[in-house]
């Protein structure tokens, strides 16, 4: 129950446990479940009338450590889980410092110059903001592919930081200063599995979404809290050393299902945004997603698989911002991004200038589809567009959020309030690539909801047939990430 008393902002559970004096303790309890609904007087209502022995009761699950929630009908418990199709998970970086990302690279070379430059020891540490695993001293193992050099932050001189373009939110590319000694927890296995063909899958794994695609995808290094700024879990489709992050025999056992030749990795990304990367999905397995983690119903129909891996692929050609997945066709991969062509229809088109000012207000015309950041205009923006969310969070604005004058995002040291004193060209650049890609993403859910429609009602390949398979559960190996092997020319090969 959520807001049932004033002062509690968090959802309530009350719980009655009851023990009888003939129980059987070498049997697991039987759980029941119920939800109250509507507002905090209506809530009041149904919990005087609640008894024991009515019928608003559900059963929960029977069988192992599960959620307190209601067993459903839908089919949900029979799809194999996410985590379990791509076994290899991680969080994301987690900096802990907010100062070391920013959309501007610039703001991010203005912050280290003045954190290097500091002679007083107590404003520096201030200004780095000292934690438990990174201080001023601390020495940190370098990042794959991203070495710094050999002495602490206190003893930097005055130089140029390493920086790389992550995905701090869903669709919000920014900086990162990429060095170890500014991140608390940077995922080494991530930055490792950064290639050619890498795609980062993401779901919410901590909190219920209600709205919006339920798994979301990147080609960049993505954040702790890139699915919607409040946590997830990231499945790569491939390891660090190339090979697929899948369990052994699955594609093969899924081609031979399907009659195919081949199943790759990637088509079974593709193939998951596609049922899973779109609001009715969300909306209709929302009960189901009260407990986090996405379960992919895997079709039996060769028709439908290839359906949902072409649809699959447009989406992630969007949501990557061309650097994975297929161009839905010839002239968008002649485009730099997602963008549209000149004179497509589905543009967006920048009518009136935003100036050099950093603007602090965004609106929009619905009856126009304009969408307006201070003095600039953007036509051509559909509200679904305008309206687009990842699990509540409204894309737009949150991208807006921050690039505006005061930036709503948060500050964990002075260094967060060096940014842009000019509006840089390439955000407006940016922002329409933005908004295409949500374009592109808005046009593609009447298909994507078509076919999982369609998957949803045929056969599907079961938890209990890939275990029957030996395909599941994974080998324990499978969930830790594998490293590439390199010749030391000093000695034996050695893990990079």
């Amino acid at each position: 129950m959520e807001q049932l008393f004033r002062t509690m902002a968090q959802p309530l559970s009350i719980c009655v446990f009851v023990r009888r004096a003939d129980h059987d303790s070498g049997r697991s309890a039987r759980i029941r479940y119920r939800a109250l609904h509507g507002k905090r007087a209506e809530k009041f209502v149904q919990l005087r009338a609640v008894r024991m022995d009515d019928d608003g009761w559900r059963e929960t699950h029977g069988e192992g450590v599960r959620p307190f929630t209601p067993a459903t009908l839908s089919g949900w418990e029979e799809y194999p889980a996410l985590e379990v199709l791509f076994p290899w998970g991680s969080l994301g970086i987690t900096t802990n410092r907010s100062w070391v990302s920013s959309p501007s690279e610039k703001s991010l070379l203005q912050r280290w110059a003045r954190l290097v430059g500091e002679q007083d020891v107590e404003a520096k540490a201030r200004l780095f903001k000292e934690t438990r695993d990174r201080r001023l001293d601390s020495r940190a193992a370098c990042l794959p592919g991203f070495p710094h050099p050999n002495r602490t932050i206190d003893e930097e001189p005055h130089s140029h930081p390493r920086r790389l373009r992550i995905a701090l939110r869903s669709f919000d590319r920014q900086w990162l200063i990429a060095d170890n000694r500014v991140l608390d927890f940077p995922r080494p296995d991530l930055w490792a599995s950064l290639q050619p063909g890498q795609v980062f899958l993401n779901q919410q794994s901590s909190h219920e979404i209600s709205s919006g695609p339920a798994l979301m995808a990147t080609a960049l290094l993505p954040d702790t809290h890139h699915f919607n700024g409040r946590g997830g879990r990231i499945h790569p489709v491939l390891h660090p050393d190339g090979t697929a992050n899948v369990p052994t025999g699955l594609l093969r056992h899924l081609a031979g299902v399907l009659g195919l030749d081949e199943v790759t990795a990637h088509d079974l990304a593709a193939y998951a945004v596609a049922v899973a990367g779109h609001s009715a999905f969300t909306e209709h397995f929302a009960e189901e997603l009260l407990t986090p983690g996405v379960r992919l119903p895997l079709t039996r129909d060769p028709h439908l698989w290839s359906e949902a891996v072409r649809v699959g692929q447009e989406f992630l050609w969007a949501a990557t911002y061309g650097e994975s997945g297929v161009p839905p066709d010839a002239s968008a991969s002649e485009q730099d991004g997602a963008g549209f062509s000149p004179g497509d229809p589905r543009q967006v088109r920048y009518m009136t200038p935003i100036g050099s000012a950093v603007p602090d207000a965004l609106t929009y015309d619905e009856e126009n589809n304009t969408l307006h950041v201070g003095p600039g205009t953007f036509t051509g923006v559909p509200p679904g567009v305008w309206a687009y969310e990842v699990g509540g969070m409204r894309v737009v604005k949150k991208w807006f959020g921050y690039r505006k004058a005061s930036p709503t995002s948060r500050k964990t040291s002075p260094l967060d309030d060096t940014h842009v004193t000019s509006w840089p060209s390439e955000w407006t650049k940016e922002l329409i690539d933005l908004l295409s890609a949500l374009r592109r993403l808005v046009d593609l859910a009447p298909a994507q909801q078509a076919v999982t429609t369609k998957i949803l009602n045929s056969p599907v390949v079961t938890t209990v047939d890939l275990t029957s398979a030996g395909v599941l559960p994974p080998q324990p190996r499978a969930s830790r990430a594998r490293r590439r092997v390199v010749l030391d020319f000093d000695g034996p090969e050695q893990q990079a």
